[in-house]
């Protein structure tokens, strides 16, 4: 019996998107790495209603989509004004083991860009709040 693409190459992919995102950023370890992702996944899903939460979850792949829902439980979604209230609340996630390196946010959107097929780019980007998506089309 043969696997299916998402299970097959799941681990191939949580892989390239650590490098990536490590190197762009200029982290220092996997764990961190890992750590700013899973955050900022978190953070951006306590965003999101639920309608928004199933698009943006469907477009990514099978380990990132598990981390995506992780640890979830459905409530209305926080409001997200400015970039800079997302980014503090992201720092606070992230604290007290990591602190927020700059430029994070900016960071993980090119990840997911870039790392994404172009159609599921497209509806990754119609999941965003406007705030994100600003920032989605400046990388």
């Amino acid at each position: 019996m043969t696997n299916p693409r998402d299970v097959k190459y799941a681990n191939e992919s949580i892989a390239r998107w650590q490098a990536a995102l490590k190197e762009r950023a200029m982290l220092e370890t996997n764990n961190i790495t890992f750590a700013c992702l899973r955050g900022f996944l978190h953070e951006l899903r306590a965003r999101l209603d639920i309608e928004s939460i199933a698009r943006f979850g469907n477009h990514l792949p099978a380990v990132q989509r598990g981390v995506f829902y992780q640890d979830w439980v459905p409530g209305e979604p926080l409001a997200t004004p400015d970039l800079a209230g997302f980014e503090a609340a992201l720092a606070q996630r992230l604290l007290p083991h990591i602190h927020m390196p700059d430029g994070i946010t900016r960071d993980v959107l090119w990840l997911i860009r870039s790392e994404s097929e172009p159609f599921d780019a497209a509806e990754l980007r119609k999941a965003l709040p406007d705030v994100l998506a600003v920032v989605w089309d400046g990388v």
